[in-house]
This record gives structure tokens, C-alpha cells and sequence, in this order.
């Protein structure tokens, strides 16, 4: 039998060179996590029912093993955390989440901890940083992000960035928190766009 080209065709598990590489904004360092990292710096989340609740989370609050399980082993291929480091102080201000499905389509969220943080452009300046560089990699066709109707902040940064908005899903999601449904809406941005209106090449 002659001799020819053998295609790997099992799914690669090896992190993603390009993707993993840190990311510089003016202001802050993102750094991709380990699993031991992204824990460290999440495990708050855990005890905190606005966050779990802006994220929609199943439950109101985790224990430390189970929260281990619900945020996922960033494997820097289909998920990744990004610490969030102020060169400013030198400390880590929050955390970015991206999940990649099969599709391409980068489901994005951010938690920023440090409340004197707040109301500063952290969103604008963290989402633009890592989706100039998540956008030159072929693995990523979109970017996503799911919200409630009542969060206003996050609901204005989508907007800011250009984000469209494609889906209201009316009472679709039940909180563990408040007992009550609650409405969300679906924000995304093709990655070929971004890098058009940026003006970016891909990787």
C-alpha cells in the first residue's frame, strides 16, 4: 500500500499556543490560568449569590469541591480564565472566562471583585484586549454573550463594543437566588467583523 499523508483526526487536548499567550492592554496584564490559578482567584464567586446570580449559576452558593466541578478545568484550548492584573497596584483585579464550543463560538464572561475598580472602562478595556487577539485565531468564528435583562452594566458594555444583539428570551431563566424567572438576552460579534473594524490581521 503506497505511502501517504495520515490526518489526525481526534480531538486535540494539547493547550493552544497562540491563544495561551498573555494578553497586554494599557492598563492591565491578562494572564491565562491554570486550573490551581483560575480556582484561587474564583473560589469567592463561590460565596457570592450577585455574582452567581449575574451569571446564572444553578445554585445560590457552592462549597469549595463543588465549585471546583461547576467552573470547569481551563484547558487553553476551549476554556480559558484570564486573571486580570492592574500593573497599577500590581494585584489582580478580577477574572475573564471564554468557553470555545465545537462551533467557534466564544461565550464570554467577566467578574471584576475589586470594587474600586468599578465604573473605570475595565470591561471595554479587557474585552477589546482579548477579543483583538481571540479574533486572530481560526478556531474562533464568534463571540457570545448571554445576560440578564436587568443588568444594566453589562447590557451598556455589549453595546459599547458593537455587540448585536440577536435574542430576548422572555422568563427563561429561573434564579436559585431570588425564586423568581428573569429574561435574557443574547449579544454576539462575528470575529471577521471584529477584525475588520479593528483593522486587524488574523494569526
Amino acid at each position: 500500500m503506497g505511502g501517504g499523508m495520515v490526518l489526525n483526526l481526534g480531538k486535540r487536548t494539547d493547550p493552544d499556543p497562540y491563544l495561551t499567550k498573555p494578553v497586554r492592554t494599557e492598563r492591565f496584564d491578562l494572564v491565562s490560568c491554570t486550573t490551581a490559578e483560575a480556582l484561587k482567584i474564583t473560589l469567592p464567586w463561590a460565596s457570592n449569590p450577585d455574582i452567581l446570580h449575574n451569571l446564572m449559576y444553578d445554585k445560590p452558593a457552592y462549597t469549595r469541591l463543588q465549585w471546583v466541578k461547576a467552573m470547569g478545568k481551563p484547558d487553553g484550548r476551549h476554556l480559558f480564565y484570564h486573571a486580570i492584573v492592574a500593573r497599577e497596584i500590581k494585584g489582580t483585579i478580577g477574572a475573564h472566562r471564554i468557553r470555545i464550543d465545537r462551533s467557534g463560538t466564544a461565550a464570554m464572561s467577566i467578574v471584576l471583585t475589586a470594587k474600586s475598580w468599578w465604573g473605570k472602562g475595565v470591561f471595554e478595556e479587557v474585552r477589546t484586549g482579548l477579543m483583538d487577539h481571540f479574533s486572530g485565531s481560526p478556531d474562533v468564528m464568534r463571540f457570545a454573550g448571554r445576560v440578564l435583562s436587568r443588568n444594566v452594566s453589562s447590557i451598556y458594555n455589549y453595546q459599547k463594543l458593537g455587540f448585536r444583539l440577536i435574542g430576548y428570551d422572555r422568563k427563561s431563566w429561573l434564579s436559585p437566588v431570588t425564586g423568581e424567572h428573569a429574561d435574557t438576552m443574547y449579544f454576539e460579534y462575528l470575529a471577521e467583523d471584529w477584525r475588520e473594524t479593528r483593522g486587524l490581521v488574523p494569526a
